[in-house]
């Protein structure tokens, strides 16, 4: 590994290329996270539930005091 070079890490938020990994209900992890239809946000400890507000089952990593997503948890 280079110096400055990230270790890329399951479920990131890549910026550069423009697009957001979804994480579906049902995966074990742990964090915040933001449903992808309404924006509820949840922290999460052990697995993605579906979302108590609309029931969307589709999650991607929110950010948290302007941290990039994938440092968030």
């Amino acid at each position: 590994m280079e110096p400055g070079e990230a270790i890329k890490l399951a479920g990131r938020v890549d910026y550069q290329m423009g697009f957001v990994e979804f994480w579906p209900a049902g995966v074990a992890t742990n964090g915040w996270f933001l449903c992808a239809a309404c924006g509820n946000t949840v922290i999460v400890r052990q697995v993605l539930p579906r979302c108590m507000m609309c029931g969307e089952r589709l999650w991607e990593r929110a950010q948290v005091n302007g941290t990039p997503a994938s440092t968030a948890v």
